[in-house]
C-alpha cells in the first residue's frame, strides 16, 4: 500500500485581538506566530461599547449600543495607519492577514472567531495604564480565553520593564 500522504487545503488560523496603536507589540509577536505555524492572520477588532441583539430576517446583525444615550451603533475600527502596520509586520514575515469586526466581550468575540476559523491559538496582549487597573478588578481577556475555550492563548506584554523589541526593520 505505501505511504498516504493527507494534505491540507487549509491553512492554519492564528487569532489576534488587536486595539488601535497595538501593531508593533502584540501583532508582530502574532505574524511571527503565524509564520512558524504557516499560517494564516485573522487581527479581530472589538468595539466593547456596542452588543449583538440577534440577527434580522435577512442575515445581517442588529447592533446596538450599552449605552441607550448614545446613537452610534457602526463598530470601532482601526485606523487606517494601524492597519498599514499590521499589514507591513505581516507581509514581512509572508503571512496573509484579514480583519475581522465584533462587538460586545472581547474574550467571547476572540473565542468566536476562533472557533468558527478553527483557530490554532489566540494571541492576546496585557493591558497598560488604567486598563491594567480594569483587569485587576474584573479580570483579563486572557484569563477569561483560558475558561471559555479550549485553544492555547498567548499573552503578550505590553512594554515590559526592561526589554527591547527591535521591529524586523529595526534588526541588525
Amino acid at each position: 500500500w505505501g505511504d498516504v500522504m493527507v494534505e491540507s487545503n487549509t491553512a492554519g488560523v492564528v487569532v489576534v485581538g488587536v486595539q488601535s496603536g497595538q501593531g508593533h507589540d502584540v501583532v508582530g509577536v502574532a505574524a511571527a506566530v503565524a509564520e512558524r505555524f504557516s499560517a494564516r492572520l485573522v487581527c479581530v477588532v472589538v468595539d466593547p461599547a456596542l452588543l449583538s441583539a440577534g440577527v434580522r430576517a435577512d442575515g445581517s446583525e442588529i447592533i446596538e449600543p450599552i449605552d441607550p444615550d448614545t446613537a452610534d451603533s457602526d463598530p470601532q475600527q482601526l485606523p487606517d495607519e494601524d492597519m498599514r502596520v499590521i499589514r507591513d509586520l505581516a507581509a514581512a514575515r509572508s503571512v496573509d492577514v484579514d480583519f475581522v469586526s465584533r462587538v460586545g466581550d472581547p474574550s467571547h468575540a476572540l473565542a468566536a472567531v476562533a472557533e468558527e476559523r478553527d483557530a490554532v491559538m489566540i494571541v492576546v496582549g496585557s493591558q497598560a495604564g488604567r486598563r491594567r487597573i480594569a483587569e485587576l478588578l474584573t479580570g483579563s481577556v486572557a484569563a477569561h480565553l483560558t475558561h471559555q475555550q479550549h485553544r492555547p492563548i498567548l499573552v503578550v506584554p505590553h512594554d515590559p520593564v526592561g526589554a527591547t523589541v527591535l521591529l524586523p526593520s529595526e534588526a541588525p
